[in-house]
């Protein structure tokens, strides 16, 4: 006992010795680290956010397509962080937008959360897409229920949503569910049962769910091309050589097959990357019908733009109305978006809101502050997975004609522009 107490002490006295050279690293670190999380939560309060309600026609024919045209042209935004100053001294982030459904008291409502300088962008889009929508801004829905939700009068269930598998998975996405052969029915909408849903809340019951999102760049898909190709069998090309480290390289082997030939008097051996070989370019032959789903599916989610994401829902409501049955209900919901092959939703299990065992009554209500305030603020400050156009217009589009949800919010009157012959005066 006491040689491991001499050899602790003696590790402990040899790395504080030597702490002036590794401490200044590690306080370097740490202020680092304090800084960011400063200027960019300062640079954060500064945003002028806005609140847009959207209520598309009720006669417009439409699918999840439109909807998939705006969230690409939403994809414009990505790059305001034009140069490293902006980024590490005024703490500028990538600007980011939340789309959201709310079921309030029986009500549905569509809104579309983003800071205010990209207002006209989104009215624009929207408009381009749904020309007879209506568009106005709105209080922000969060702010009309008490500050102190949840507590004695109020009971809340909520979560973030987690990705099962690999972000270059994707998940079930709106085409397979347009039926062309039915005119009458176009497209089979996964959303109408969340419709049906927020239709039979109760007055002091809400359910909230908020897609945050951001614009990123290509990046992600170099890890789905190469993950597509190890699935495929495909011998992957060698990662590109800087021009010193190649002509290290080449000086080496040039050196070695000399030396070889030398010693041996005879000619150096083929390298494996010069060797010849017989194996098939891939193994698309022998894969199951199954197998070149998933590759098919990985391939296609990468060959259009994706955002950084995250998902997070709540149900509300006061103590003597809390149903426990909308907690599954609305996961369901979720579910409908489940390709078991590939991808799926599940809850991330830090962020629910429910405790067992220890102190469990302080931990579960400690979660649900947690959660109310991040559904209030929306803040992005974790890294989001990626889900690109098609998976977002699944997840996030204006009810088609096939939802027939009374209280589906649609515009029952159509505008018009004013008569050609108008007098001015």
């Amino acid at each position: 006992m006491l040689e491991v107490l001499n050899l602790y002490f003696k590790i402990l006295d040899f790395v504080f010795s030597w702490s002036w050279i590794w401490l200044p690293f590690f306080l370097a670190v740490i202020f680092f680290e304090s800084w960011m999380y400063y200027i960019q939560r300062f640079h954060w309060r500064q945003l002028d956010w806005v609140m847009l309600e959207v209520k598309p026609p009720k006669e417009t024919e439409s699918s999840p397509k439109n909807m998939e045209q705006i969230f690409a042209g939403l994809w414009g935004t990505y790059g305001t962080i034009s140069n490293k100053y902006e980024k590490y001294i005024k703490g500028v982030l990538q600007d980011y937008f939340s789309f959201e459904i709310a079921g309030l008291n029986g009500e549905i409502h569509f809104y579309l959360r983003t800071i205010r300088k990209f207002r006209n962008l989104v009215e624009a889009h929207v408009y381009s897409q749904y020309p007879q929508a209506e568009i106005k801004e709105v209080e922000d829905y969060v702010n009309k229920l008490p500050a102190d939700v949840p507590g004695r009068h109020w009971n809340l269930w909520g979560c973030r949503l987690k990705l099962v598998q690999d972000e270059v998975y994707p998940l079930r996405t709106y085409p397979p569910l347009i039926d062309v052969a039915k005119t009458d029915q176009p497209f089979f909408d996964p959303l109408a049962g969340l419709m049906e849903l927020m239709g039979k809340l109760r007055p002091g019951e809400q359910i909230w769910v908020q897609i945050v999102f951001r614009a990123t760049d290509d990046r992600w898909r170099a890890k789905s091309i190469q993950l597509a190709s190890k699935l495929l069998g495909k011998k992957l090309p060698p990662p590109l050589e800087g021009a010193i480290k190649m002509e290290v390289r080449t000086w080496w082997e040039a050196l070695y097959d000399t030396l070889y030939s030398l010693i041996t008097d005879l000619k150096a051996p083929l390298r494996a990357k010069d060797a010849p070989t017989n194996e098939p370019p891939s193994l698309a032959m022998h894969l199951s019908p199954g197998e070149k789903e998933i590759i098919a599916g990985i391939e296609e989610k990468a060959g259009k733009k994706g955002f950084e994401a995250k998902i997070q829902w709540a149900y509300i409501a006061r103590n003597e109305l809390f149903s426990p049955g909308y907690i599954g209900s609305t996961m369901g919901i979720f579910h409908q978006f489940a390709n078991i092959n590939m991808n799926s939703f599940r809850p991330d299990t830090p962020t629910m809101t429910k405790a067992n065992y220890i102190l469990a009554k302080t931990r579960k209500a400690f979660k649900q502050r947690v959660l109310m305030r991040m559904m209030r603020l929306r803040p992005f400050w974790e890294k989001g997975y990626i889900l690109n156009i098609e998976e977002l217009a699944t997840l996030f589009h204006f009810p088609t004609i096939s939802v027939k949800s009374p209280m589906t919010p649609y515009i029952e009157v159509k505008k018009g522009g004013p008569p050609a012959d108008l007098p001015i005066e």
